[in-house]
Order: structure tokens, then sequence, then C-alpha cells
């Protein structure tokens, strides 16, 4: 099995600690968007075909898309079916992190790319990745259903997380 970050950290703390890394991403997306929409001084919806960044956005987000979920379901794929609840858990938080930041990455740059031309379409793309984003908030329940925990697994992380 590959080597995740921190493999000894307790699965509870992981387990608690992933839905505030989830909000934190979501917020500063969120942020900066509201931000960039007050201070941007003009503003139009347009599907100009001649503007290249109308392409790279879209491209970016649904690359991250397909991107993300294909390395999450292969980082989750590879984990030994004898690893520790440690390791398993330590692979599930590295495998959201790059699905996170593969999402959030074509979102802030749409956001960047409506500063600098006012375009309300780059902001439509930011609106449609951050509701695909709050979708894959990490609960509880969906980290033992992504992870198929067995009932003593389970049974541990429902010990100290509550």
């Amino acid at each position: 099995m590959p080597e995740y970050p921190n493999p000894n950290l307790n699965p509870q703390s992981i387990v608690k600690a992933l839905p505030i890394i989830h909000l934190g991403l979501l917020m500063g997306q969120l942020l900066f968007a509201i931000v960039v929409y007050y201070i941007t001084p003009q503003k139009g919806f347009s599907l100009n075909g001649n503007d290249p960044f109308v392409f790279v956005a879209l491209a970016l987000a649904i690359g991250g898309f397909i991107g993300g979920n294909l390395i999450f379901k292969q980082t989750l794929a590879k984990i030994a079916p004898d690893a520790t609840l440690s390791q398993k858990i330590a692979a599930y938080q590295t495998a959201f992190i790059i699905r996170a930041a593969l999402m959030e990455g074509p979102s802030l740059f749409s956001i960047a790319v409506y500063m600098l031309g006012g375009n309300l379409f780059f902001l439509a793309v930011t609106a449609l990745i951050v509701l695909y984003f709050i979708t894959f908030r990490p609960t509880k329940e969906k980290i033992t259903a992504d992870l198929n925990l067995d009932y003593s697994e389970k049974t541990a992380l429902d010990s100290q997380v509550n």
C-alpha cells in the first residue's frame, strides 16, 4: 500500500477535521467571488466565442470534475484490504484534498477571469462548481460508505466521533 501522510494520526480527528477543511475551502471560494463581484465595475453576461477564456474555464471545470473523481476513486481503490483504519482514513483524507483542489482551482480561475473582464458567465461557472463542491462534503456516513468499512471499523469511528 502506498504511504500516506500521518498514517498514525487518530482516525477520529481526521474525520472531524475533514468537514472543517471542506468548509474553509468552500468559504474561500464564496468570499473571493463576493468581493470580486463588488469590486468589478463592469458587469455583463456574454458567451462570446472569440473569448478563449470561456473555453479554458469550461475545460478546467470539466477536467477538474473528471480528474478529481477519477483520482478519488483510484486512490480509494488502491487501499489494501488489510490496511488499518488509520491508513484507510489517511488515504481518504489525501483523496478528498486532491479532489477538492481539482475543483477549487477552476473555480478560482473563473473568479479571476471575471475580475478581468466583468463577464458574469465566469461567475456562473463558479456557482456551478460551488454547488458541486457542496455535494461532496465529507460526513462520517459518506466516509464509511466510500471506504466500505466493516462493522468493527465503524464502531471504532462511532466510539469517539459524534
